[in-house]
């Protein structure tokens, strides 16, 4: 495992086992799958302000979101689950938003094409294939 999120990583390197934290490295993974997620998002909301469309569902699920993994505070692998799939269910309704106002809506970029798997092995291998790592 290496840690990308956490700021309280020992000597400020990143954790490369266990976190320091705490955490274990299926939900590092999961956290690294939601930004991910974010990101192809992300590409939606950029094209969305270019067409007119500014979502505040997008915009505030996506702090949110993001704190999710900043902050340590809930190692629930469920609860990131819930957040990735929540993360592209909103992805797909800005991109009809941004669709529907003229935007460019047809991006190939894989962060803003992923879709989850709805377990937490296939969100598990998915994440192995992301990092080209063995699966957890």
């Amino acid at each position: 495992m290496f840690c990308y999120q956490c700021e309280q990583t020992a000597k400020g390197e990143g954790c490369s086992n266990i976190g320091v934290c705490g955490k274990q490295p299926d939900v590092a993974a999961l956290q690294d799958l939601l930004v991910y997620a974010l990101k192809g998002l992300s590409v939606y909301a950029l094209e969305g302000r270019k067409a007119g469309v500014n979502d505040r569902e997008a915009n505030v699920f996506t702090v949110e979101a993001l704190f999710s993994t900043l902050t340590n505070v809930d190692f629930d692998p469920q609860r990131f689950v819930a957040l990735i799939n929540k993360c592209v269910e909103i992805r797909e309704k800005l991109k009809g938003k941004v669709k529907a106002a003229g935007g460019k809506s047809d991006y190939a970029e894989a962060a803003a094409i992923f879709q989850p798997e709805q377990n937490l092995e296939g969100l598990y291998c998915a994440y192995a294939r992301l990092r080209q790592v063995p699966v957890l």
